[in-house]
């Protein structure tokens, strides 16, 4: 008789939990966030360029907790699979069964991951909510990456036969999502459309998308109108001073000339404020993929929820193909 999906999940958790493997999976979630909340911690919303690299991590942290905690969980259970498969194990049901467990251990690292990184990281009073309170909207959004993640890596462990053939995939898994993800690099245009099937991309969408990175200024911006304030302050000076050295030749001198200092106050406002094309600053506030509107934070959810189905899929059809077959 086969097993109830209650029964083969309530055999998943007898089987597959471990007091101290579930305690080394908290203790690294706790390293990984704390060290990566303490080196973003640092005027993390003062720039867009900050904003986005701290983002950039905690989606990584995410990736990288999710993926290293379920892409072994398959594999490593092959023994124990083609022994019940005869004694009415469905390898289907044991899918969702994974699925579940996996969400589970996703919840408990996300809530990790929101407690640290809330605790050491200053984080922008007043953010408009968009679906939700924006602290809720980062929570979920930390979850669904997380689970995306265990997803992709149940989805591995169900193709590869080993765990040795699991942790080779894994480093080529996650340079594929950082190099594809138009992080950190440009893409060519003809490839540029892999980079809407990474879990980082539709991550740092969303994370940049519910605190609205894309009104931040840019550290280009910032610099220049410094630089431009000190060049407007010499400039004037100079001004200044051969207009005194010349008008104490003349008759006039001492004499105060109307419209002068008003002159000076325009030509230091012109140079200060004076108008330079975002394009070359590199500058670009009208950034599609952080649009901070409800809708499109829910289409960015929906995207991460359809990346995390492709990987139920894929364990699906691995573990058809490992297990029924061999």
């Amino acid at each position: 008789m086969s097993l109830s999906f209650v029964e083969q999940v309530a055999m998943l958790a007898r089987e597959s939990f471990n007091k101290k493997s579930e305690l080394l999976m908290a203790a690294s979630a706790l390293i990984i966030s704390s060290l990566a909340s303490w080196v973003i911690r640092y005027r993390m919303f003062d720039y867009y360029e900050n904003a986005k690299i701290g983002f950039f991590i905690v989606v990584c942290c995410c990736l990288w907790m999710g993926l290293f905690d379920s892409i072994l969980c398959i594999c490593d259970a092959r023994d124990v699979l083609e022994r019940d498969k005869f004694s009415g194990l469905n390898p289907y049901s044991f899918i969702f069964a994974n699925v579940v467990w996996q969400a589970a251990h996703a919840l408990l690292q996300t809530a990790i991951l929101f407690y640290m990184s809330t605790y050491i990281i200053e984080w922008p009073v007043n953010t408009p909510a968009l679906l939700a309170p924006a602290m809720v909207e980062y929570f979920l959004t930390l979850f669904l990456i997380t689970f995306a993640a265990q997803m992709l890596g149940l989805g591995v462990s169900a193709i590869v036969r080993t765990s040795q053939q699991a942790l080779t995939v894994a480093p080529f898994i996650l340079i594929y999502e950082l190099i594809m993800s138009e992080t950190l690099f440009g893409l060519p245009d003809a490839i540029r459309p892999l980079r809407e099937t990474t879990i980082v991309r539709w991550g740092l969408s969303a994370l940049g998308t519910i605190f609205d990175i894309d009104t931040l200024p840019w550290k280009a911006e910032t610099s220049v109108k410094k630089i431009m304030g000190q060049v407007s302050q010499q400039v004037t000076d100079q001004v200044t001073n051969a207009a005194t050295r010349e008008l104490s030749k003349s008759p006039v001198a001492g004499a105060k000339i109307p419209f002068f200092d008003t002159l000076i106050a325009r030509l230091q406002d012109y140079i200060t404020n004076f108008p330079l094309s975002p394009s070359v600053l590199g500058v670009d506030h009208n950034l599609p993929e952080y649009t901070a509107t409800a809708p499109f934070l829910a289409h960015v959810w929906l995207m991460l929820g359809v990346l995390a189905l492709v990987g139920v899929l894929l364990a699906l059809v691995g573990l058809r193909r490992t297990v029924e077959t061999r």
